[in-house]
């Protein structure tokens, strides 16, 4: 029995930190990262995308996730060039905010 129920932590904290999502370090209020990976083998089992240390995930705040639709991010649908000499329908990238 007991078996089963850190088999469920465990599924429910994959869920709950998987790659994508936006997190907040305790340490460091208001730094924003994204998981880059999550390996419940590993201890600790998360990798940032822009923090070469892993995290437990006492260590993070879990993020709301930004409401999307198909143009965008709602409020932040700006787009930037690579590069200024290829024409507006050409190849474009999203800003990171």
């Amino acid at each position: 029995m007991a078996f089963n129920t850190q088999v469920d932590l465990e599924r429910q904290e994959a869920s709950q930190y998987r790659p994508g999502q936006r997190v907040e370090l305790k340490q460091r209020p208001g730094v924003v990262d994204i998981i880059a990976e999550y390996d419940p083998m590993m201890v600790p089992p998360i990798q940032l995308v822009n923090d070469p240390q892993p995290r437990y995930p006492e260590e993070l705040n879990v993020l709301p996730k930004v409401v999307t639709h198909w143009f965008g991010e709602v409020g932040q649908s700006k787009l930037q060039t690579r590069n200024s000499r290829y024409s507006s329908s050409r190849v474009r990238e999203k800003a990171i905010f």
